[in-house]
């Protein structure tokens, strides 16, 4: 090998999966894939592959998710790429996976995958591949659940996290706000006009059925499931204003805020025991936090903005809690580290940047990016800070709730 040829800053894999690797009990060196001198180059943040398949759809498919993911830098050749990443279709359910590197190539991994359809069984082998390559889970095999406005109306909508297999899910022809997965992918609840008030509705993803879920005088807003799927959290007017509530599995409602402000948006901490959430009890809105059984609310002093929505709590770090700020031009996202107790701006948009929600792995977000009459979801690598749109030509979709590879 002409040492000469390749770059000054290359790494030894070996250096590189003992750190990528060291808070997981299942990494290379079970599967065999630490064997020989492989090496890694490219930045700290990325890891440069070589996708590869000999259908057409899949290769464009592998090129897609790994350019998307901000992680990871799509090269041409071996020589520029610590892996080769090769995915081939299998039946109409199937995709076989193969993990290569170095020259000449040396096979470190491979397997077979199963998936809902030959899309989501590739979704499923990329995955796969980025937890092999980085240690970190992947999320191309999750589904979202969105807002559209293709029928004119405000419908609910799910699709996988690249808009492909969409389903309309709702046709009440009203308006339809703020859809939320189950931690299951058996439930999405969202709040609906159908009524002609706005009540919380729960819909039966397996059974295909929808019931209420509550309907009070007044709003019922912001249905969030807890992480264990025991719990939901709820805005509903009370004495004074909305006030945040917490539905057990007994169908029991606490109230938790009691302010004569106006609550909004609630979040589960990853482990369930806090709830953030939006309030404008002191003024304009601000976020609280407050513990998921009762007790005092606490203002998070985020001191990037005087208008501070739409939580959401990173599942990963529960220091992180992203949210929209609004700022001179409008409206962008930024994330609150609660161990640091300052902020920071994410998004930079051109436009409206709003309703962020982190994915499995903790790194990416996915938002609405808003603009005149156009809105459109896009994803974000916090580390890289690069950003993709994901709706394709889609032009009026927003709200989007992810639900995780199951």
């Amino acid at each position: 090998m002409n040492q000469k040829s390749l770059p000054a800053f290359r790494l030894s894999l070996v250096l590189f999966v003992l750190s990528a690797l060291a808070a997981s009990s299942s990494g290379f060196a079970q599967d065999g894939i630490m064997g020989g001198e492989i090496r890694t180059r490219g930045s700290r943040d990325t890891i440069p592959v070589l996708p590869r398949s000999s259908n057409p759809a899949t290769l464009k498919l592998l090129q897609s998710t790994f350019t998307i993911h901000g992680g990871y830098a799509v090269v041409d050749s071996m020589g520029e790429a610590s892996f080769a990443i090769s995915v081939e279709p299998l039946g109409g359910s199937g995709a076989s996976l193969t993990i290569s590197s170095g020259v000449p190539e040396k096979v470190l991994f491979s397997e077979t995958l199963a998936g809902r359809s030959t899309r989501n069984a590739v979704f499923r082998a990329v995955d796969r591949a980025v937890f092999k390559t980085s240690g970190k889970p992947g999320f191309f095999a999750g589904k979202l659940a969105f807002i559209g406005e293709e029928s004119g109306a405000t419908e609910v909508y799910t699709s996988d996290l690249l808009f492909g297999d969409l389903v309309r899910v709702t046709s009440d022809n009203v308006s339809a706000v703020r859809p939320h997965w189950s931690p299951d992918g058996n439930y999405i609840v969202y709040t609906s006009y159908k009524s002609g008030f706005p009540d919380i509705h729960r819909l039966d993803m397996v059974n295909h059925r929808r019931d209420v879920v509550a309907d009070f005088k007044g709003t019922n807003m912001g249905a969030r499931y807890s992480p264990d799927g025991s719990r939901l959290a709820m805005i509903i007017t009370g004495r004074g204003g909305a006030d945040l509530w917490v539905r057990d599995a007994t169908g029991r409602l606490s109230n938790l805020s009691r302010s004569n402000g106006l609550e909004a948006a609630p979040t589960w901490s990853p482990d369930g025991t806090r709830i953030a959430f939006s309030s404008d009890q002191n003024g304009g809105n601000q976020l609280f936090v407050v513990p998921s059984s009762g007790g005092g609310m606490r203002r998070l002093r985020t001191d990037i903005s005087g208008y501070c929505a739409e939580p959401d709590w990173n599942p990963v770090d529960a220091n992180k809690i992203a949210f929209t700020a609004a700022v001179s031009s409008g409206f962008q996202i930024a994330v609150y580290d609660l161990r640091e107790g300052r902020s920071r701006f994410l998004t930079s948009e051109n436009g409206d940047a709003i309703e962020a929600s982190w994915l499995n792995d903790g790194r990416h977000i996915i938002y609405t990016h808003r603009r005149a009459n156009n809105s459109q979801i896009r994803i974000m690598d916090t580390v890289t800070q690069k950003s993709y749109q994901l709706s394709g030509g889609r032009r009026s979709v927003s709200q989007a709730s992810f639900l995780a590879p199951r």
